[in-house]
């Protein structure tokens, strides 16, 4: 079973890319949303981060993650933010490994793992054959996010520039896929898992 990689930066078009990909056959992991799950789901994790935070962290209605409160506490203190991704990397990581196993074990030929972080973080680049860049001009997806977030420009500007720069990606991804409103997308998915199989 082959594993490709899904990257971009923000209102690159990711998720475009993941749904063709699904609608195709083709079973998506998105990191993001598991990683989001996997802080109620893993009973490991959870357990870390009550001891990180404290029991205020799960004292909600429902027992599930406080996301505002978890917010407000790593929000500029990059130390506690580092201290979270040690504990929700591996378990993203692990989850990934079972989800690809499973994958495999359904006779699948070819998986994909979407995240916006995947040249940047440890261990995910590994667990991939192959990396797709999603691309779109910077203007383009500043506007895509401003639509999507409801943030301001201002804001996503700020969380463009600390993510990795689109050169960089692109020096390190194998494929890049065009989401600029010009070039349409999926003759180029297309031709992506064509030169695949």
């Amino acid at each position: 079973m082959r594993t490709l990689g899904l990257t971009g930066g923000i209102g690159s078009g990711k998720s475009v890319l993941a749904r063709i990909l699904v609608v195709l056959g083709i079973p998506v992991y998105d990191c993001d949303q598991r990683a989001k799950a996997l802080y109620d789901e893993d009973e490991e994790l959870r357990q870390a981060m009550l001891g990180l935070f404290g029991q205020r962290l799960y004292a909600t209605e429902d027992g599930r993650l406080d996301r505002a409160y978890l917010a407000e506490r790593i929000f500029g203190e990059r130390s506690l933010l580092e201290s979270v991704n040690a504990l929700v990397h591996p378990a993203v990581r692990a989850d990934i490994d079972r989800w690809k196993a499973e994958q495999a074990a359904e006779g699948h030929r070819l998986v994909a793992i979407e995240s916006a972080i995947l040249l940047a973080s440890e261990g995910l680049r590994e667990r991939v054959d192959a990396v797709v860049l999603v691309s779109a001009p910077l203007e383009l997806r500043v506007a895509r996010a401003v639509r999507r977030d409801g943030s301001s420009e201002e804001a996503v500007r700020q969380r463009i520039a600390v993510q990795m720069s689109e050169e960089e990606m692109r020096q390190r991804s194998d494929y890049v896929l065009y989401n600029d409103e010009q070039t349409p997308l999926l003759p180029q998915v297309e031709a992506l898992l064509h030169s695949i199989f």
